[in-house]
């Protein structure tokens, strides 16, 4: 069915759909966060007694103010459940306290009546810090200034997953290994619409509007940190410009707005530039990996490892430990058999903002890796990268495929869709096009490779499905849009259950005040938790309604069947309404209509996955790159809603693209960034990226009642590590064996000249 037209899409494009920043509340404050222009070191003074008195001002807040009004300090959500000896979480002031860990780290808090006021104020404020030496390097993070004392050597945590004994015997048996040293750059996440916050107070509750991917989790959060009940917590969330992960998390200023609207019993708004957020949004990537691939003489691969050296910042953010750990691990093999697998990862502290998940969240380093080794082992071998690469893929009859990591592979059909990505991509015509370059000078690259993603995310789901007297139906989720069209996606499956059109259906997302259990957006989960939820819930609102239908047509109801919005006595013409039977349903807390709740159930894991071809021309006089075509086939079960399926994979190949040629956040030496703003951080634009060519291939999964699988991360997992072999295949000609990302003109200049000079 197609999504009903009224889902916000021209309200989007033209730009009158309403962000948390557009409310504005009569006598509304505005609150400037000063932060810290040093990346480490001590707070020898703080004096706010002149910004106090400046016109305007109601309030500077201070780490004593917080202690005073007993905020806590911000924490993790879980620990990774098995380290490898001790594990240290360093607390986390919402406002820095004896010290500063990285420069943009919240230091104070002003509240004025005009945003230039509290610029003003903030100026203002006497702040003197004794700098210490910064830690940039995650790879020498271990022999540098100790940040926290109680953390020797900056380490938080060590955590190995996979099979590693196993592997170890594998790599001691190989005819051949080979080696690779990656190094992921930290992303600055940039979503389109900034960070914001809208704080208030009345009657002894707190509403606190922000975008986020699920109001629940910081809801949870900001009670913890405020020291109050979850009850007395209302969080909102409207239209959200875009997060891919970066909104997920609760932030020191949602408790700021929060704290300050309740001391000035006024409403408090916060929003954040884009210079702030290179400094005060966490973080994506930020990895440097240490690899080996075990190879047989007869070229099936037995064993793949990383060693791991994760960025977390200087602070442990909500989830990150785990992002870094077990979820990264999840589908380490791809769609490859490897019966050896070993990850290591040391989580190290540094002096920037938090790390933590990003579109992918610890996969698109892992599949890079691995796409890359594939590729420098079938050189090593003398083997067609293709050809390799299907030797070793996971079977039909091989499924379901239990992983050396413990995952099992619920469907797919990986020699299938390489076929048809070879054929969509005419792959065969590449060596053709390659002399076509040549004749302009230029060096054509290309390369293949997969993508496969275990969706994850919360559980935590209560869908509600309610129908009402005047025909519409409501659907609730804790399940957040931020621009993947989320909505419309969830009416087209509870209108294909409920067998009426989609644009009858209301989804309503983003309040606690209606969401006492979710656990948001992430992992991909839409389709695999919300999506399957919401069906079961539609379908248990019918089995309500029936009784109630039964009675209206004084009938067994064994003898009533459902179809297309009514209700009729099997083999006669009576019928009657969804609606009708809705109308005659007794009102339930002021919400009429029959109504039916149900938490999610199952597993949430489903595995999307694609193939992938791309061609990239290179001036070697410049070291400029082209992408000229990236082609890919995806399985994502049964597609909804193709369009926002489009969507989905367009936006993660760009980021992919960012990721490998474009983006990358560099510090100085004592911390500061260097790539501040969008005149100095790249993100990817129009003439970055090619048209892309896109089919799909659907396989059922067995974990999912509706068919469909996730997508959203899918993409960008195999992206980067395509992007990457397709360049380094035109460098290798040059005699250019490694660039380090993002591949941009200089770094490939560079090492093209540097290959020069040592002939």
């Amino acid at each position: 069915m197609d999504a009903p037209e009224r889902f916000d899409a021209t309200a989007r494009l033209t730009g009158t759909a309403p962000y948390t920043s557009d409310i504005r509340k009569p006598g509304q404050l505005h609150m400037v966060v000063l932060r810290s222009p040093v990346a480490h070191g001590v707070i020898e003074a703080l004096d706010i007694a002149e910004a106090s008195e400046m016109p305007g001002v109601h309030l500077v807040l201070t780490a004593e103010d917080l202690a005073r009004e007993g905020v806590q300090p911000m924490a993790l959500r879980a620990k990774p459940a098995c380290t490898d000896g001790p594990f240290f979480e360093p607390r986390r002031p919402v406002l820095a306290e004896q010290k500063v860990a990285y420069a943009g780290q919240p230091v104070a808090a002003v509240v004025a009546e005009t945003l230039e006021q509290a610029q003003d104020a903030a100026e203002a404020i006497g702040l003197d810090i004794e700098e210490l030496d910064a830690v940039t390097d995650v790879t020498r993070a271990h022999e540098g200034a100790q940040i926290w004392p109680e953390i020797l050597e900056n380490r938080s945590f060590r955590w190995t997953g996979g099979n590693p004994d196993k592997a170890a015997e594998l790599f001691a048996q190989a005819a051949h290994v080979v080696e690779a040293e990656i190094l992921h750059p930290r992303i600055a996440i940039s979503p389109i619409e900034t960070r914001a916050a809208l704080g208030q107070f009345e009657d002894g509750r707190y509403t606190l509007v922000t975008p986020s991917q699920g109001v629940v989790g910081i809801r949870a959060a900001m009670a913890a940190c405020l020291g109050v009940d979850p009850q007395t917590i209302r969080v909102q969330t409207p239209n959200v410009g875009g997060s891919f992960a970066v909104k997920i998390w609760p932030y020191p200023e949602h408790v700021l707005v929060m704290l300050a609207a309740r001391l000035s019993g006024q409403t408090v708004a916060w929003e954040g530039s884009r210079s702030e957020a290179f400094t005060a949004d966490v973080g994506g990537r930020a990895r440097a990996d240490i690899a080996r691939l075990a190879v047989a003489a007869d070229g099936r691969f037995l064993a793949f490892e990383i060693n791991a050296k994760a960025d977390m910042g200087a602070f442990l953010n909500t989830a990150a430990p785990n992002i870094v750990s077990s979820n990264t691990i999840r589908p380490f093999n791809q769609v490859y058999k490897i019966p050896g697998l070993t990850y290591r990862v040391e989580a190290m502290l540094t002096n920037a903002v938090p790390t933590d998940a990003y579109r992918g969240a610890g996969k698109p380093e892992c599949a890079h890796v691995l796409e890359r080794l594939i590729d420098l082992a079938a050189e090593t071998l003398g083997r067609d990268r293709v050809e390799l690469r299907r030797q070793n893929l996971i079977q039909p009859e091989d499924l379901p495929y239990r992983s050396a990591v413990g995952e099992t592979f619920d469907g797919g059909n990986f020699p299938a869709i390489l076929d048809r990505m070879l054929d969509a991509a005419d792959w065969e015509g590449v060596d053709e096009r390659k002399e076509g370059s040549d004749d302009q000078g230029l060096i054509r690259g290309a390369s293949v490779g997969f993508t496969l993603h275990a969706t994850g995310g919360s559980t935590a789901e209560r869908s509600e499905v309610r129908a009402m007297p005047d025909g519409t139906v409501i659907v609730r989720t804790s399940s957040q849009d931020s621009g993947q069209s989320h909505r419309e996606t969830l009416a087209i499956v509870a209108s294909q259950t409920l067998e009426i059109p989609a644009d009858r259906i209301r989804v309503e997302q983003g309040d606690s005040a209606f969401l006492e259990t979710g656990g948001g957006t992430g992992g991909s989960n839409l389709m695999p938790v919300a999506a399957n939820t919401v069906h079961r819930t539609a379908l248990a609102m019918l089995d309500q309604a029936k009784v109630q239908a039964a009675e209206m047509l004084e009938a067994a109801r064994i003898d009533v069947e459902y179809g297309a919005g009514d209700f009729r006595v099997a083999g006669t013409d009576r019928k009657v309404s969804l609606a009708e039977v809705a109308a005659a349903l007794p009102t339930e807390e002021d919400e009429p209509g029959c109504v039916a709740q149900v938490d999610f159930e199952g597993t949430h894991t489903t595995f999307p996955n694609g193939a992938m071809a791309c061609e990239v021309e290179l001036d070697p006089e410049t070291g400029q790159v082209r992408l000229d075509r990236l082609t890919c086939v995806n399985d994502l079960g049964q597609v909804f809603n193709e369009p926002a399926a489009e969507g989905q994979i367009h936006g993660a190949l760009a980021q992919g693209i960012g990721e490998a040629l474009l983006e990358g956040m560099s510090f100085s030496p004592d911390g500061q960034p260097l790539t501040g703003s969008l005149m100095d951080y790249t993100l990817p634009r129009a003439d970055d990226v090619p048209f892309f060519g896109n089919s799909w291939m659907p396989t059922a999964s067995p974990n999912s009642m509706i068919g469909a699988k996730g997508v959203g991360e899918m993409p960008s997992i195999g992206t980067p590590g395509l992007v990457v072999n397709a360049v380094m295949d035109a460098l290798r000609s040059l005699g250019v064996r490694h660039v380090e990302k993002p591949l941009t003109p200089g770094r490939i200049w560079h090492a093209i000249h540097t290959v020069r000079e040592g002939q």
